[in-house]
């Protein structure tokens, strides 16, 4: 009951955005930007979910002269085996029921749409655990990589994934039970290493608009994320992408394939 008042507490005080709006009022000249900083470059405004007559780059369409999933893969990711490798000391990333898990919600309008990038063109963000923003155009496979650039699982994400993030140090029995609670929650989930989570909270989840990082897999708090948050991102699709470099275990379905019910077997946990 108490680490359940410290999360409903956190979420709160890690909220992001001060700014009071509707999303219809919305006009995509400061997002993600403070109100006072000049955006030179605004995200597109789309009023229609379904329409794609803009500048975007189409999603889901191969194309070796923009993303086909094998081409240029190195402007993201060049195969160096840091990014899953433990080169740290193992006790710094200990477990902890002392360390508070981390709730982060990033306010997103409902009209925000992010931009595609081709392979010619690198992409850089300016947190650690984006949670929303510019991606390439083809969406990983659902399931488990060896390692997955962010560029990538950003679009999974804007399509209701849940992203589940480990460090390389991270307790490996602790990393074991959440992967085995996240494969059995849904099937739109990605799971990959990631070196740049903190080493007092090493795991962490990842939805459209919100992370949870933790110390230590609460599974009461893990599903109740999942369900509250995942299979809400921006575009709804259940199409499974095309991207598949490192992957190690594809997405197996867990209810069918639109997840109708999230976390079947979670019973004990409360809705």
């Amino acid at each position: 009951m108490f680490r359940n008042i410290i999360f409903l507490c956190l979420t709160v005080l890690n909220t992001s955005g001060a700014r009071s709006y509707r999303d219809n009022e919305w006009n995509g000249n400061w997002f993600p930007h403070s109100p006072n900083k000049q955006d030179t470059n605004p995200p597109f405004v789309n009023t229609n979910t379904m329409t794609r007559n803009d500048n975007r780059v189409e999603m889901g369409i191969s194309d070796p002269q923009c993303d086909d999933g094998e081409t240029n893969l190195n402007i993201d990711w060049d195969n160096n085996p840091v990014n899953y490798t433990c080169l740290d000391r193992k006790d710094l990333y200990k477990p902890s029921s002392y360390i508070h898990p981390v709730h982060t919600v990033e306010r997103i309008p409902t009209f925000y749409v992010a931009s595609h990038k081709c392979m010619n063109e690198s992409i850089q963000y300016s947190t650690s655990i984006p949670t929303f923003g510019t991606h390439r155009p083809l969406w990983p496979i659902y399931g488990e990589y060896k390692f997955l650039p962010k560029q990538r699982w950003l679009h999974n994400l804007e399509h209701g994934a849940v992203v589940m993030l480990y460090h390389p140090c991270a307790n490996k029995n602790e990393v074991k039970l959440l992967k085995n609670l996240v494969k059995g929650c849904l099937f739109k989930h990605i799971i990959t290493p990631y070196n740049l989570l903190n080493p007092s909270r090493p795991l962490a989840l990842v939805t459209w608009g919100h992370s949870l990082e933790m110390s230590k897999v609460s599974e009461n708090l893990a599903v109740r994320f999942i369900r509250e948050h995942a299979l809400k991102g921006y575009e709804s699709t259940f199409k499974n992408g095309q991207y598949n470099y490192g992957i190690l275990q594809r997405a197996d379905f867990v209810s069918d394939l639109y997840d109708s019910v999230v976390c079947p077997t979670a019973t004990n946990i409360m809705k």
